[in-house]
């Protein structure tokens, strides 16, 4: 996955998968699975070390159905799925014992001519007391929240050597509880350009730009939610705008059939159009590198350096009155990700990123967090039809974000998922 910021959520590893085909040995356009998985969670809450931390085991399902419809010059794909999570222990810390999640996908892709393509794409996602760190935000968040991703990218031939790439993006979040919908809830707009030029069949250069704005409009006050918006020491929550402004170069690269990376480096520009502070520079960075070195074997890594928003806001009222809100962060996420044929029968897979933090404005400028989330999965194959997984993660914040003293931030936590995997 290569997302900033890395989302590691109740993953449908170490599960029982049913794929359902229409036909045996037939290639149809659809696909229906069922996931099915035992897990043990350390830390349901991600609550702070030493803090009442509540352990549970419990039992996750997932149906999920995919289509595909191919014509002479369109390709259109549609998945859904549905996750539901029932944990045995929450002490009465969740509205509901049920922790649920949708997701539904459509990406369309059509070829006016040799020369000229276009991709629209949409990705919505619904998530309940969803454990996941999502665009800065970190730990169990309750409530029926949504958020959406839709892009669309024309590329278009110029010349043989030259082409372009003109593209839009939406982001849009929304969240149930007011104490995120404060900090979180918001609309992001981007236009995207790209000129390409064809050094050789096996390497493209690249100059682009992209642009926009970031817009939190939950209409609240920003520390307290239920008091006056722009009241002493809670503005509101739109004074975290931002006009946002990307400028890279860059490079795609295939050093051999199996081996391809990509590159863009330049630089990101913010200007807060609701709040006196001066505009922010900061380096930007996506790097990519994929290598299918065997069969059945695959390893990813990549690292992507950009600012993105936050949950903190400030740790008192009187901080925020003071020093003024926390308005983002600035981030670099590392990830690896292995898969790897051991034998014909056995398979193992590693996943691992690390986040590294610095948070912008308020009491806590400066100050840097630090996200791990590492895991390891087995898959041993008894014949065609049938295999077993086992699977484990480990997950820990370090924060120099502090209350009275103590770290308020901090946690750790282990999964455990176990099942088996049948397909027909």
């Amino acid at each position: 996955m290569k997302k900033l910021i890395y989302a590691a959520g109740v993953l449908s590893l170490g599960g029982a998968s049913l794929a359902v085909q229409a036909a045996e040995g037939d290639s149809k356009p659809w696909t229906v699975s069922l996931t099915t998985q035992g897990f043990y969670d350390s830390n349901i809450n991600t609550q702070p070390d030493g803090d009442g931390k509540i352990g549970s085991w419990g039992i996750y399902v997932s149906p999920s159905v995919d289509y595909t419809k191919v014509w002479d010059a369109s390709t259109l794909t549609l998945g859904a799925s549905y996750g539901a999570n029932y944990f045995f222990e929450t002490d009465d810390t969740f509205d509901s014992d049920w922790a649920q999640s949708a997701a539904f996908d459509v990406d369309f892709k059509h070829n006016f001519n040799p020369r000229v393509s276009l991709d629209i794409s949409d990705s919505f996602q619904l998530f309940q007391n969803a454990s996941q760190v999502l665009m800065g935000q970190t730990g169990r968040v309750e409530g029926n929240n949504i958020s959406n991703d839709g892009n669309i990218n024309m590329s278009v031939e110029l010349t043989p050597r030259f082409s372009t790439v003109v593209g839009y993006q939406n982001l849009f979040y929304k969240y149930e509880k007011d104490q995120y919908a404060a900090s979180l809830d918001r609309m992001e707009n981007y236009g995207t350009i790209d000129l390409k030029y064809l050094v050789r069949p096996t390497t493209v250069a690249l100059i682009g730009g992209k642009g926009g704005n970031v817009d939190y409009n939950s209409g609240l006050g920003l520390y307290v939610p239920g008091a006056p918006i722009n009241s002493v020491g809670n503005p509101d929550a739109s004074i975290r705008n931002t006009r946002t402004y990307f400028a890279y170069g860059g490079i795609e690269q295939s050093f051999s059939p199996t081996l391809t990376g990509s590159l863009k480096a330049g630089a990101q520009v913010q200007d807060w159009v609701n709040y006196e502070i001066d505009n922010q520079a900061s380096p930007y960075l996506d790097f990519s590198l994929s290598y299918a070195y065997d069969v059945g074997s695959r390893a990813q890594f990549g690292v992507i350096h950009r600012a993105n928003s936050t949950d903190l806001i400030g740790t008192s009222y009187a901080s925020v009155v003071t020093d003024g809100p926390v308005l983002n962060q600035e981030s670099t996420a590392f990830y690896v990700n292995v898969s790897h044929a051991i034998t014909a029968k056995l398979t193992g897979s590693i996943l691992a990123t690390y986040q590294a933090s610095t948070f912008v404005g308020g009491e806590w400028d400066g100050s840097t967090e630090d996200w791990w989330s590492v895991g390891a999965t087995l898959s041993y194959a008894f014949n065609r039809y049938l295999s077993a997984q086992a699977s484990y993660y480990f997950d820990t914040l370090d924060s120099q974000v502090e209350e009275a003293g103590n770290f308020y931030r901090n946690y750790n936590r282990n999964r455990v998922f176990f099942g088996i995997v049948a397909t027909y």
